[in-house]
């Protein structure tokens, strides 16, 4: 029988209303994201948390996260969790598998810039023209690339003034790349998580510690790290980034993939730097309250502290070139660029 004018548009309406039915009641995209830092942790609650929460808001509820009530995985596998597929997103910190992704290790040296404002933004714009050509996380879609507050000198009671005094202490570090410092500037280096930190100065066991002032109050350490020096542009900083498995990513749709960006990448890294600066002046009148002093390094100690660890940026140069960077000083120069302007 054939097929009238009318039943035909009728039939086509109706495939027309199916299909539409069909996206309108399409399953979202569920992310899982494997949430190991502490909650309430500045970091998680201000800065992770909101920026997933927003995913689906810009995608109209076709994105949404889901929080794990614990991580998956070790603290230090998470790059793994998400390029294997048992998470889809984390706070990956880079630091924690030393050796594994030397040409980001750069971006944790020295005198790089304190002012997180500059600095995150600077960190994701190394990412995205520097690191990300050469093949840097490939396994994985970066959405987010930030660094951490930078470290001080925090000590329980001795004043660094000169290099002199780093001899005979013992300091705990808390990745490689600090360690070196410690080795260069003539101190013992002691590895532990922050976790022992308390214990650990408050025994004697340590002196101090390569540390940044906004944990201090959360590890309750303003009562031990008394005798605090800051170094212009920083003793160290940690790198950070926040990884969707691909498959993941691939399952959402190109319009949705650009929304998230929207919010992702130089918008979130800006948003971090002015929430991690706030979180330091906030620990800066704690550890005061306290009956902390925090110090600036005079200019012979930073002149001295430039001179002994000058090896750590040309040993990251030659490592960083091994890793397929072409050009790491470039990258350097251009972190700078952000992070020393007026």
């Amino acid at each position: 029988m054939k097929m009238n004018r009318f039943t035909g548009f009728a039939a086509l309406c109706a495939l027309a209303t199916g299909l539409f039915t069909g996206m309108a009641n399409a399953e979202p995209v569920v992310i899982k994201y494997s949430r190991w830092l502490p909650v309430g942790y500045y970091l998680d609650r201000d800065v992770v948390i909101p920026w997933l929460e927003q995913f689906e808001k810009v995608t109209n509820g076709r994105v949404k996260v889901e929080l794990t009530p614990k991580g998956v995985g070790t603290v230090t596998g998470q790059y793994d969790v998400v390029a294997d597929g048992l998470a889809d997103m984390s706070f990956v910190v880079t630091g924690y598998t030393p050796g594994r992704f030397p040409a980001t290790e750069g971006l944790e040296l020295p005198f790089l810039g304190d002012d997180m404002t500059k600095r995150c933004p600077a960190v994701w714009d190394a990412y995205d023209n520097y690191l990300k050509p050469a093949g840097t996380f490939k396994e994985v879609e970066v959405l987010g690339f930030i660094c951490s507050s930078t470290g001080t000198f925090a000590m329980a009671n001795k004043w660094i003034n000169s290099v002199d005094d780093f001899k005979g202490l013992k300091i705990r570090t808390p990745a490689p790349s600090v360690t070196r410092t410690i080795e260069l500037l003539g101190a013992t280096p002691i590895s532990k998580p922050a976790s022992e930190l308390y214990e650990m100065a408050s025994s004697g066991i340590i002196d101090g510690a390569v540390f940044p002032l906004d944990p201090i109050p959360g590890f309750k350490l303003e009562g031990v790290l008394k005798a605090i020096t800051e170094v212009p542009g920083g003793t160290s900083g940690t790198v950070v980034v926040l990884p969707i498995n691909k498959a993941t990513w691939a399952k959402i749709s190109p319009e949705d993939q650009a929304a998230i960006r929207a919010i992702s990448g130089r918008v979130l890294a800006e948003n971090a730097g002015v929430i991690i600066n706030k979180a330091v002046d906030d620990a800066r009148k704690i550890i005061k309250d306290a009956g902390g002093e925090i110090r600036p390094a005079n200019d012979k100690l930073v002149g001295q502290l430039k001179e002994k660890l000058k090896p750590l940026r040309d040993d990251w140069v030659a490592e960083a070139k091994k890793a397929g960077l072409t050009d790491p000083e470039a990258m350097l120069t251009a972190v700078e660029a952000i992070t020393m302007a007026k």
